[in-house]
């Protein structure tokens, strides 16, 4: 029986690296980068007036990822400096359970979660569905077309997912910020 079961393990391996290899991880990469970018576009978006006024200082810091599959890629985090205190955005991660993204932002007082998600999401929830290489590939009638967008993500265990805009970003800098 043991002997079975190995040999079915093998075989859903080599399903599971024929899927992976139809991926364009290049691809997938490069949008990955594409929406750090745009996410940090428009969070100095909302920070110019402070920043055109010297109240905040911008740097960017260099920063490498690894992630299965993708392996090691450079990205950016980004740095503010307002007077005593500091706040980080560093990016996480594309290949992630329920999410397309996330970026970390951490201040003194903790770290506050964005996760780059389909618009019509509220909340986390995982659902566990077996399939096989038929069903996988399906007829494309039922892939719906998916509208990411970048949210707050509230802690575990029960996630939360609040839209991000102006004022949650700036709620969110405060309550990092410990005022």
């Amino acid at each position: 029986m043991r002997k079975k079961d190995f040999e079915t393990f093998l075989e859903k391996q080599a399903s599971e690296d024929k899927r992976n290899k139809t991926i364009d991880w290049t691809k997938e990469t490069q949008d990955w980068l594409g929406q750090i970018d745009e996410f940090y576009r428009t969070v100095l978006g909302w920070l110019k007036e402070y920043v055109d006024e010297g109240r905040i200082q911008i740097l960017f810091d260099p920063t490498t990822l690894n992630e299965e599959y993708i392996g090691s890629y450079e990205t950016q985090r980004l740095l503010l400096r307002m007077a005593s205190h500091e706040v980080v955005f560093a990016p996480i991660g594309t290949l992630l359970v329920g999410a397309r993204g996330r970026i970390d932002m951490t201040g003194i007082a903790g770290t506050v979660r964005f996760v780059l998600v389909d618009k019509e999401m509220a909340g986390m929830s995982i659902t566990v569905r077996e399939s096989t290489d038929k069903d996988a590939q399906g007829t494309g009638k039922d892939k719906k077309q998916i509208n990411w967008m970048w949210k707050i993500s509230t802690p575990p265990p029960s996630i939360n997912l609040i839209e991000l805009n102006a004022e949650s970003f700036f709620d969110s800098l405060l309550q990092i910020m410990n005022t």
